[in-house]
């Protein structure tokens, strides 16, 4: 079980966040919590429902997509990136397993408070939503040339 941290820390400018003010990620922050999560410790579960968008703030994360017949690694998760943000803006379930390669900070925030944020702060939420596509789509490109070399070998 993850520890929730008090601390009076803002955000870092880090990844998706690096181009969203001092003041709007304060108050991103102030709608989410800090979690410590110890060294092989789940932060999503495959098919569980996805409550919660995370961001990276210490450590590395592994995505597994796990299989009845096999564990495929899909990735890593670093410093500055969403973690579930998929399944968070779906509505629908985590479509990995996500655990702390190194013992890791994550910051979280509930769908709600997301939906406060984006109201109170319309321009860094345009800025922080058009980070998180810009990194969907780099991830389904990696996973497009990913699937065309393996189609290439074979």
């Amino acid at each position: 079980m993850p520890e929730i941290l008090e601390t009076s820390e803002i955000l870092p400018p880090l990844g998706i966040l690096s181009h969203v003010t001092p003041g709007s990620r304060a108050a991103l922050t102030d709608g989410g919590q800090f979690l410590s999560y110890a060294k092989g410790e789940a932060i999503l579960e495959q098919g569980q429902p996805t409550e919660h968008l995370c961001i990276l703030v210490s450590g590395e994360l592994a995505v597994t997509l796990r299989s009845p017949e096999q564990l495929v690694p899909l990735g890593y998760i670093h410093e500055g990136e969403p973690v579930g943000e998929m399944g968070f803006l779906e509505g629908v379930e985590a479509s990995a397993f996500v655990a702390a390669v190194v013992p890791s900070k994550v910051w979280q925030i509930s769908r709600e408070a997301f939906g406060e944020f984006l109201s109170n702060s319309p321009a860094a939420g345009n800025e922080l939503l058009m980070e998180i596509v810009k990194l969907l789509s780099q991830r389904a490109r990696k996973g497009h040339e990913r699937l065309t070399q393996e189609q290439e070998e074979a």
